[in-house]
């Protein structure tokens, strides 16, 4: 949101801020509206949803905040985030597996940012340093879309020179921005060098924090030797786990319960036991098994969704859940025993077969050798 300056002086907002070398910008929507509505394309045509009461696909892929479930480990990291940034702290990280709701989480994050804190969340990997400064100067209300087509030939240091004059205008009404990058493990080294210098606090960009989101390869990317000086810098690292095994059941009532009022359909104690062991927790697998789930369930009419559900779309995704160490090693024992019987048995059956010769072998073993005459 843009920051409120108190009356009568007119403080810096969204469409109003200017620089000395980029023309003035139209007005521009808050960063986290514009890439919200880029990503919250309509659902695809309802398929199961109407035979199950049903008014939007309850596991799709969108990231609208409707379907957000306040698990144990997302309301920690958003309290993590939230705190840092209300302190001040220049760079933060936020890791995570693959499908655990980094994205999500960032895009909540923003809705929960007070007014006087403005943001830039960019959700591609940029590969160029201008293409980074023209995404915040645009997402800050800087530039519109219109001045980016305009100045697409301004340089480097162009850009630079109005993120800077933006970021000391924050100080006369106290506000301050915070830049995310998701997937920042795909960003190129050129914008790690950049986002080292904006936490110089060199002109005014005190008022600037990083949170860096990604993968969990980003924490060794950042350890880096060229990016050490970067990774000093971070003094909070958080990490999204997924859901507990007591919350699966909870996400998946909740999301149902979102998608429509006169529900008619119900996952089973089985269902979630299943959903559970192959998902580990990890929410967009969560969605993939039980989006399939209902397809199969709407063909054959069921009301209650089971664990043998579960499996055929398990099969269907090539989704196998993964064996746990003991039951691992306990297969491991059995197949050793067998191998080991099998040997026995070919062994007691060589041994009945050539029985004459084995008795013969063993009757020449136990006959004391002639000893050879000397020469005369």
């Amino acid at each position: 949101g843009a920051p409120v300056a108190p009356e009568p002086a007119r403080g810096p907002a969204h469409g109003n801020a200017s620089s000395p070398r980029l023309s003035r910008a139209r007005a521009a929507r808050p960063a986290h509206t514009a890439h919200t509505a880029a990503s919250l394309a309509s659902d695809p045509v309802l398929t199961y949803e109407p035979f199950y009461g049903l008014d939007a696909k309850p596991f799709g892929l969108s990231m609208d905040l409707k379907f957000l479930y306040h698990g144990s480990a997302h309301d920690r990291v958003i309290q993590q985030l939230s705190d840092a940034i209300g302190r001040g702290d220049r760079v933060m990280t936020l890791t995570g597996e693959i499908g655990v709701g980094k994205t999500t989480l960032c895009r909540s994050l923003v809705g929960q940012l007070d007014r006087r804190t403005l943001t830039s969340l960019v959700v591609d990997p940029l590969a160029s340093v201008d293409d980074l400064l023209r995404t915040v100067l645009m997402d800050f209300g800087v530039l519109s879309r219109d001045d980016v087509a305009r100045v697409a030939s301004a340089t480097s240091r162009d850009l630079r020179a109005a993120l800077v004059e933006f970021l000391a205008s924050l100080a006369s009404v106290q506000a301050s921005a915070v830049v995310i990058i998701d997937e920042a493990q795909n960003s190129s080294a050129d914008v790690f060098e950049q986002l080292r210098a904006w936490t110089d606090g060199e002109s005014g960009q005190k008022r600037l924090q990083i949170v860096l989101a990604g993968q969990s390869s980003l924490t060794s990317l950042l350890r880096r030797h060229e990016h050490r000086a970067l990774d000093r810098r971070i003094k909070v690292r958080c990490e999204l786990t997924p859901l507990l095994e007591d919350e699966v059941a909870g996400y998946v009532m909740h999301r149902l319960s979102v998608a429509g009022s006169s529900v008619r359909v119900e996952f089973d104690d089985s269902a979630i036991a299943r959903i559970n062991a192959i998902s580990r927790g990890v929410p967009r697998v969560v969605n993939l098994l039980c989006d399939r789930a209902l397809t199969r369930g709407h063909e054959a009419s069921a009301s209650v969704i089971d664990a043998d559900l579960i499996e055929d779309a398990a099969d269907d995704l090539d989704l196998r859940a993964p064996r746990s160490g003991a039951s691992q090693l306990a297969r491991t024992a059995i197949t050793i025993t067998v191998l080991a019987g099998l040997m026995l048995v070919g062994a007691g059956g060589a041994a009945w077969l050539f029985r004459v010769r084995v008795q013969r072998a063993i009757a020449t073993w136990r006959t004391p050798a002639t000893p050879t005459p000397a020469p005369r």
